[in-house]
């Protein structure tokens, strides 16, 4: 399909997707893709759209207008937007560039997410030329009228998704400072741990040690001790006779009460239903599991 928006010049195509129910109520799913070679006359400006766009510049330049910032991204960038939001941009003469849009299955709340890890909806990354090559194929085969399943298109736009945040946060490397964190928190689960004998351990001020944790784990450092505590306690409650006022001080907790409603909380289930859903078949549970 040929675009009639102004400046989109004849060699372009588009494809455009009307996406089952099943796809609609369940899986990513791409509702246009296209490849694209513009003048400056190209752009659009709008207040909102209901999709997310995926972006990669083959060549040339293009003015991007997102979050209340200005960006020119270049060959071999990649743009990344909810275009729920404010959006603007802009061809200069010779841009060429592939691009899909896609919605559904909390694609807005991983894009956004994704735009938080990179600082910004511009990714300059090594994996950029790999995700482009692939945004590029993908509009050359329905260019030539090819149509995959939706399970397939689901999977083939997470991954991507999923290339972009490796590159936007690298995988923690061993003895790094949130790496020496991690293993701190590990080691003292069952003692008080603040963020100051972290951020000292660490040599990094509390605050920039929070926004680094979460940056590369996804938690807090004090959401991280949280769930290691629960995980033990889980395995705990498992595998092991002790009562909930034992797990509860050995994870801790200074009183099974405080314990169990934190774990009720986070785990949707009270320590005793957990224990009794997930207990092995030769672990006797005392009838004095939960007396505290």
């Amino acid at each position: 399909m040929k675009s009639v928006d102004p400046g989109i010049l004849p060699q372009s195509h588009c494809s455009t997707f009307q996406p089952s129910e099943f796809a609609k109520e369940n899986l990513i799913y791409m509702t246009w893709c296209g490849h694209y070679y513009c003048t400056s006359q190209y752009y659009m400006d709008r207040p909102s759209y209901p999709e997310a766009l995926l972006l990669f510049v083959r060549n040339g330049e293009m003015d991007v207008r997102y979050g209340g910032k200005a960006f020119t991204i270049h060959k071999g960038d990649i743009l990344l937007i909810d275009c729920r939001n404010p959006h603007y941009y802009r061809a200069h003469d010779n841009l060429e560039f592939v691009y899909i849009h896609f919605d559904g299955s909390n694609s807005h709340a991983l894009t956004n997410y994704l735009i938080e890890l990179n600082g910004g909806p511009v990714f300059r990354q090594e994996s950029n030329m790999e995700i482009g090559k692939e945004i590029y194929d993908i509009a050359l085969m329905h260019e030539k009228g090819t149509i995959q399943p939706p399970l397939q298109v689901s999977s083939w736009i997470t991954q991507i998704l999923y290339k972009l945040s490796i590159a936007a946060v690298p995988p923690i490397q061993e003895d790094s400072p949130i790496s020496q964190a991690i293993q701190y928190i590990l080691k003292h689960v069952g003692e008080p741990i603040t963020l100051e004998e972290l951020s000292q351990l660490t040599n990094f001020s509390p605050y920039y040690l929070s926004h680094l944790f979460k940056k590369q784990t996804g938690y807090s450092p004090s959401e991280y001790i949280i769930n290691t505590r629960l995980e033990k306690a889980e395995r705990m409650l498992t595998h092991t006779r002790k009562s909930v006022a034992e797990i509860a001080y050995e994870v801790g907790y200074s009183s099974a009460s405080s314990f169990i409603n934190v774990f009720t909380r986070k785990v949707g289930c009270t320590p005793k239903t957990y224990r009794t859903q997930h207990q092995s078949g030769n672990i006797f549970i005392s009838d004095e599991t939960e007396k505290f």
